[in-house]
């Protein structure tokens, strides 16, 4: 029997047993009752309802036969997002990705000499003998490959792999279940109990790794963390809508996903709105001007944690004027010390927040009051008590009254004295990004933090566009050391707001609570591609490390010079050759939105559907998008058209390296440069 009619053969039995059990579990009658067992049963059989009718779809993905040593032959071993038991035997029919046993599918390569896995009862050793990569779609076989096969010589594994990552795009971020490398597997698997900081080249698949992740830890640690106290901090609304699709695909939900500006804003709580964010990036990215210079140098001092050392300094002084300057006297004759109260606060008080030990405070002065009190009787005690009150709201109102933007307004005055803008806007209820970190810093300070509110374990993406600062204060939300970071320091464009070395992250966590991943294969974009970024990161210094290419070459990357009235005329023509390769996502970065605004009219007026993507959208729509280069960041497409690649538009600078970089490694397939006169001496080989 050859592999194709085996493994039809095994499909057909297995859905047949999945389909039994998930048509029982269908014709149980749902109970909405209000008993507690009944209900934790309900949610149980829905759970698997849910697991079972994903399972029909496309039950697995891939086959281990492993022998463990000692035993007489090897046992099949399906595996697939879901595990799924047989109803009747309890006989796993498909093993769950994330279980113990399944590493090997993904770490094996095939030359290792001693071959075990970590299970909870030990390290079990044994002999792989065949391990095969399964595609189904839709309860139908798709494709069948042997990656290894003991004793025989094969490449299945290559040969899957770049089936896999030759599919082209839509618009939402896929899974990698079926292709996990052992790179990325080992990532994934890292115990919960270091920081984790993944230096990815643009490609590598860093995101989907994380993401990944999160669903290994809710599953190797499902006693100890839960998804809602997870969160993943994406660089923009955009990106979020882009991944959304990855953890349903793995089965998990509820994990908050959202912005550190959205989150900051609600957390802070007061009245505060971010400055118009499209004006700020179009100001930062496209004026050049001895000004904005000026406030990205403010900006990267108000995230670092110098900075915070100077809140620090001005909350003491702050504290020290509202501790008690005179004795508490609810009545003639009744005196509670100030000295008194200064030394409980210092004390008793010493780790709480402010707000708390103002209200403990005057809870502390009404306890003592009552027991005052019980010196009169009747009638006289409701007369004194009621002016006791009085005199309790009249000294607790000495304490000053304090918020974060008031406390904050003193540091901007302070500290920018001849920079007056941030103070202006603050005073009006408006902050740029880099006032968030600070705002909430002192918000904890403030009140604290609620026990709910803290995280078990947290993501950031595209971290290097963090600040210190930013990380810090996320820090003191989240439990332990539990975080995976994850980005690329040769795609940090946000120059002094964001970081150049990671070790400014390994500070605010401490040296021994951190790991270190660097992951160097690319595995989006061909080898052509993926050579002509490289070259572009030649410019920079110190180097980075460049992007190592998975063996799959495409076409070769083209520039072309186009007369600034042709120029339109070309991009419409691109377009139209990419749709007739079957490209299904193609995008045209411009430089500037004023330029992108002229190519998407252009684009209208010729018929073709386009999608203009600014700042303030929230979705990705697939198709054909037209988009600033410095919105591109942690998109991808099948095919990527950079207009305006000049000199002018590119200087060699290292600003301007990373971000042409980064619009270039956002193709998978195609990639081609126009330029007018001169081209940026970036690509200046290259033409």
């Amino acid at each position: 029997m050859d592999l194709y009619k085996e493994e039809e053969k095994k499909l057909s039995e297995k859905l047949a047993k999945i389909q039994e059990y998930y048509e029982r579990l269908e014709n149980i009658p749902r109970y909405y009752g209000n008993d507690f067992t009944e209900q934790v049963l309900e949610d149980n059989r829905e759970r698997q309802r849910e697991q079972l009718k994903k399972s029909l779809e496309e039950p697995y993905f891939g086959r281990l036969d492993f022998q463990e040593d000692g035993s007489k032959g090897a046992v099949e071993t399906y595996i697939g997002k879901v595990g799924v038991q047989e109803e009747k035997t309890g006989k796993l029919l498909v093993i769950d990705w994330r279980a113990p046993v399944s590493t090997l599918f993904y770490a094996f390569s095939g030359s290792e000499d001693y071959v075990f896995y970590q299970s909870p009862d030990g390290i079990v050793d044994g002999t792989i003998h065949l391990k095969r990569n399964i595609v189904i779609r839709q309860k139908n076989l798709i494709r069948v490959v042997d990656s290894y096969v003991k004793g025989e010589e094969l490449n299945g594994g290559d040969e899957f792999l770049l089936y896999k990552l030759g599919e082209q795009k839509d618009n939402k971020l896929k899974d990698i279940v079926s292709t996990i490398q052992a790179e990325q597997n080992a990532i994934i698997r890292h115990p919960n109990d270091k920081a984790l900081i993944i230096q990815g080249v643009a490609g590598s698949g860093k995101t989907t790794v994380a993401l990944h992740r999160l669903a290994y830890l809710l599953y190797e640690y499902r006693e100890q963390m839960q998804p809602e106290r997870m969160i993943i901090f994406a660089p923009n609304s955009m990106f979020l809508d882009y991944i959304s699709h990855v953890l349903p695909e793995l089965g998990v939900g509820h994990i908050k996903q959202t912005t550190f500006s959205d989150w900051a804003i609600i957390s802070i709580g007061e009245r505060i709105t971010l400055t118009d964010q499209q004006e700020s990036l179009k100001k930062r990215f496209e004026e050049k001007s001895e000004n904005v210079r000026k406030l990205d140098q403010i900006a990267g001092f108000k995230g670092s944690l110098a900075f915070r050392d100077q809140i620090d300094e001005m909350l003491k002084e702050f504290e020290a004027s509202c501790l008690p300057k005179k004795d508490f006297s609810p009545w003639e004759g009744a005196v509670y010390e100030k000295e008194k109260l200064i030394e409980w606060l210092k004390t008793d008080g010493k780790h709480s927040p402010l707000a708390i030990k103002r209200s403990r405070m005057q809870a502390r002065l009404k306890r003592w009051i009552e027991i005052e009190l019980k010196m009169f009787g009747g009638r006289e005690r409701q007369e004194v008590k009621k002016k006791a009150m009085q005199r309790l709201r009249s000294f607790m109102n000495d304490w000053p009254k304090a918020s974060a933007r008031s406390l904050y307004g003193r540091v901007l005055k302070k500290q920018f004295r001849h920079e007056e803008s941030s103070f202006h806007k603050l005073q009006k209820g408006q902050v740029e990004q880099e006032d968030l970190a600070p705002l909430l810093y002192i918000t904890h300070y403030l009140n604290g933090i609620d026990k709910e509110g803290r995280f078990d374990h947290v993501v950031i993406d595209e971290a290097q566009d963090f600040s210190p600062f930013q990380l810090a204060v996320i820090k003191a939300r989240t439990r332990k050391h539990s975080f995976t970071i994850l980005g690329d320091l040769a795609q940090g464009i946000y120059g002094n707001q964001g970081i150049e070395e990671w070790q400014r992250f390994k500070e605010v966590l401490g040296e021994d609570n951190t790991a270190l991943f660097q992951i160097e294969k690319s595995y989006r974009s061909t080898m052509e591609i993926i050579e002509f970024a490289n070259s572009i990161l030649m410019h920079l210094e110190p180097r980075p490390a460049v992007a190592l290419p998975v063996f799959r070459s495409g076409e070769q990357v083209r520039t072309q010079k186009t007369e600034a009235l042709e120029q339109h005329k070309e991009i419409v023509k691109w377009t139209q050759e990419m749709a007739e390769n079957q490209v299904q996502t193609m995008s045209i970065i411009g430089r500037t939105e004023e330029q992108c605004e002229k190519i998407y009219e252009n684009l209208t007026k010729n018929g073709i559907e386009a999608t203009f993507i600014r700042a303030k959208d929230r979705s990705y729509q697939g198709g054909i998008s037209v988009l600033p280069i410095y919105l591109s960041k942690g998109l991808e497409f099948d095919a990527v058209l950079l207009a305006g690649v000049t000199q002018e538009h590119y200087p060699k600078d290292s600003f301007h390296t990373k971000l042409l970089y980064v619009g270039c490694t956002r193709a998978l397939h195609y990639l081609h440069l126009f330029y007018e006169e001169r081209p940026s001496l970036l690509i200046a080989n290259k033409v």
